[in-house]
């Protein structure tokens, strides 16, 4: 497992974990967003 943060500016730090294939943010107020890899890779190629 892997864990790390987000910030920007120390404004916003959502907090993200790793866990096999499935990637885990959570935002300050505890709000959760569960994807896969497959699905972080769609959303990066649909970043550039």
């Amino acid at each position: 497992m892997k864990k790390f943060m987000l910030c920007s500016e120390g404004k916003c730090c959502p907090e993200v974990v790793v866990d096999k294939d499935i990637i885990t943010i959570t935002d300050d107020d505890g709000g959760q967003v569960k994807l896969t890899k497959e699905q972080v890779r769609i959303l990066w190629d649909n970043l550039k």
